[in-house]
């Protein structure tokens, strides 16, 4: 019974990867879910964070050549901007990116701050670039990798699932 409601719901209501607005003008995602009246839960919420991270981190691994062989703190800082800048507006840092590869980080600290992203989130600017004040350890960069391939296949399993075959 719940696979005959599951599949005739995918078939009538479509899916739409993006948000649009329903006939009665609700906001509305996937499969007819309602977002107005609905929203998320907190579980979905993180799991949409986790397969946001994977992609964030597999788009900085090719477009970032030196992120990885920095110290995890600076690789914090990379990653933290990448989501909330998008990669595209993280490689507009270039002064910044380009001190972070020379391990200039006072100077990375002095380009975060002179930007109109420090601007418009000052405290975040503040914290992050706090984190390049810690104490730089690189002895961690296998945890990160099992961490990495822990979550990516977490993710490519939860893409692959079929709930009913």
């Amino acid at each position: 019974m719940l696979e005959k409601v599951f599949n005739d719901l995918v078939n009538f209501e479509g899916l739409s990867l993006k948000v649009y607005r329903c006939p009665t003008g609700k906001l509305t995602i996937g499969y007819g879910r309602n977002l107005e009246d609905n929203g998320i839960s907190t579980t979905e919420a993180e799991l949409l964070l986790l397969f946001d991270i994977v992609k964030l981190i597999s788009q900085l691994d090719r477009k970032v050549d030196f992120w990885l062989v920095q110290p995890v703190n600076v690789r914090i800082v990379i990653l933290q901007m990448a989501f909330q800048l998008g990669v595209g507006g993280l490689l507009g840092f270039r002064k910044f990116l380009a001190a972070l590869k020379e391990n200039d980080y006072e100077l990375a600290k002095k380009e975060m701050f002179d930007s109109k992203w420090a601007q418009q989130t000052p405290n975040r600017v503040k914290k992050l670039s706090e984190y390049l004040d810690y104490p730089f350890q690189n002895n961690d960069l296998e945890q990160w990798k099992k961490d990495f391939n822990m979550i990516q296949g977490f993710t490519e399993f939860m893409e692959n699932i079929t709930l009913f075959d």
